[in-house]
């Protein structure tokens, strides 16, 4: 077991999803231009974390402090540690959380692997996380974006394509009580995610595609879609969502 741990990346994010209850559609997660460090060092007593930069860094610090706990659970064994998770400004939360807690699994059990991430979502999902969690957990393993959905292997892309992130707003979420054509609307919303990651493999066009996209949130969240130049898109951030200006290169 390591004493120390420092990692840096840049910030994932799920830039092509549409969340629905109880529905696993296929998520695209892209790297950003968004930077974070972690540094993870064991101690003797008293576990001490610190998130700055992120979105809402005191949900996040209360999301590390269950993980840790629920972990600790799981191995039978206390451990305590000293956190440091330093983010650009805005970063998500969801992958602030998903950075610090892999390396926290990292500086105790060594390189990440599919087997370690599968044991992490088993806690991710007993603290109330999404299962889009699962699917970022397996960015430190991918270097290039990808499609994954539950339950099935991710797909890379082919190319080494970064997301630059700039005019990030939070957007309201307006959920239906009920969602009349779940099945017809899940369908729709899997099928536009996998042809936006077929135009992204071959250069095409996704002006289109986007608006459909940007329209289902409307659909199922009541998000007025962005009436912005450019490439502008709507992507959730645990029991958020956003509107961000997007340049992919």
């Amino acid at each position: 077991m390591e004493v120390m741990l420092a990692r840096s990346s840049c910030v994932w994010a799920p830039l092509f999803h549409i969340p629905i209850p109880k529905r696993h559609n296929p998520i695209i997660f892209f790297p950003t231009t968004y930077e974070i460090h972690t540094s993870a060092e064991m101690t003797e007593s008293a576990s001490e974390i610190t998130v700055s930069g992120s979105v809402d860094p005191r949900l996040v610090e209360g999301k590390i402090w269950e993980f840790i706990k629920s972990l600790s659970s799981e191995l039978g064994m206390e451990f305590f540690l000293k956190l440091r998770v330093r983010a650009s400004e805005n970063s998500l939360r969801e992958y602030t959380y998903v950075h610090a807690t892999n390396t926290i699994l990292e500086l105790l059990g060594g390189k990440l692997d599919r087997d370690v991430i599968e044991a992490a979502w088993r806690i991710d999902s007993k603290i109330g996380l999404p299962h889009s969690v699962l699917g970022m957990r397996l960015a430190d393993l991918v270097g290039k974006p990808y499609i994954w959905r539950l339950g099935e292997e991710y797909v890379e892309l082919d190319k080494a394509l970064i997301a630059e992130i700039t005019g990030v707003s939070e957007v309201e979420l307006h959920p239906l009580d009920n969602l009349p054509f779940a099945d017809h609307l899940t369908h729709l919303v899997g099928s536009v995610i996998i042809n936006i990651f077929s135009n992204l493999r071959e250069a095409g066009e996704l002006k289109g595609l986007l608006r459909l996209y940007n329209a289902l949130w409307y659909a199922l969240y009541g998000v007025a879609p962005p009436q912005r130049e450019g490439l502008v898109i709507i992507f959730p951030d645990l029991d958020k969502a956003f509107s961000a200006e997007v340049i992919i290169k």
